[in-house]
C-alpha cells in the first residue's frame, strides 16, 4: 500500500479489460475467470474509493496469498476486504452466479481444521478478511452489482456455506445466487434463501466500519 494508486489508472485498466473481452469474443472466446476476477478487484477499488476515499481512507491492494484483496487504512487501522466476482454461468444447477471462498491459515487459530471433499484436511478460517465483497457482472462486463457481507455472516453460516458440490470444487466454501434452477440436487435451501434475500446485502456499504 506504499505506492499511490491513481484513479485514472484504475479506470483505464477497467476499459482495457472491457476491450480485451470484446476482442476475445470476436475470436469465439472471452476473458478467463482470472481476468474477470482481477477486473472485479479494479471495480471494487473504484467503488470503495468513491465511498470511503473522501472520508480519509487510503485504499490499496493486498499482496500475498495470505492477504485479502483490498485494504482500507485510516489512522493506522485497517479494514480487509476479500473480493469475489462472477458472470452469470450455465452450470449443472442451472443459471447461477458462483463464488468460491477459501479459508486460509490463521496464526490466532492454528488448530481449526476443515475437511474438503477433494483436498482432505485444510487448516484455516476467515480471519484474513473483515468483509466479503461480491460482484455480479453482466455478460459484457459493463454492468455490475455489489453485495457486502460481514465476516460474522460467514462465520455464523460456515457449515451451510461448506462446498460439497461435485462440479464446483475450487473453494472450501461457496456462495451461489440462483437465477434459473435446472437441477436442484446441488442447490441447498440456504442457497435459495440467500438468493431470495440478497438485496439485503446489495450496496450495503454502511456495514463496512473500522
Amino acid at each position: 500500500m506504499e505506492k499511490k494508486i491513481k484513479q485514472s489508472d484504475i479506470k483505464r485498466a477497467i476499459k482495457d479489460i472491457q476491450k480485451l473481452d470484446l476482442d476475445l469474443r470476436k475470436l469465439g472466446t472471452r476473458a478467463t475467470p482470472d481476468i474477470v476476477g482481477f477486473y472485479g478487484e479494479l471495480l471494487a477499488w473504484k467503488e470503495l474509493k468513491s465511498k470511503f476515499g473522501w472520508r480519509g481512507y487510503n485504499i490499496g491492494f493486498g499482496s500475498g496469498q495470505s492477504k485479502a484483496d483490498i485494504a482500507l487504512e485510516k489512522s493506522k487501522r485497517k479494514i480487509n476486504i476479500e473480493v469475489k466476482t462472477s458472470r452469470l454461468k450455465k452450470e449443472q444447477p442451472g443459471m447461477v452466479y458462483g463464488f468460491a471462498i477459501n479459508i486460509k491459515k490463521c496464526k490466532l487459530h492454528p488448530k481449526i481444521i476443515y475437511v474438503h471433499p477433494k483436498k482432505g484436511k485444510i487448516k484455516g478460517d476467515f480471519c484474513y478478511f473483515d468483509y466479503l465483497l461480491i460482484i455480479t457482472l453482466s455478460d459484457n462486463l459493463k454492468k455490475q452489482r455489489f453485495y457486502v457481507f460481514p465476516r460474522k455472516f460467514l462465520e455464523a453460516n460456515e457449515k451451510l456455506l461448506r462446498n460439497k458440490s461435485k462440479h464446483f470444487s475450487s473453494g472450501s466454501h461457496r456462495i451461489i445466487f440462483v437465477e434459473k434452477l435446472k437441477d436442484a440436487e446441488e442447490i441447498t435451501s440456504f442457497d435459495k434463501r440467500l438468493t431470495k434475500n440478497k438485496k439485503k446485502y446489495q450496496n450495503a456499504w454502511h456495514l463496512i466500519k473500522l
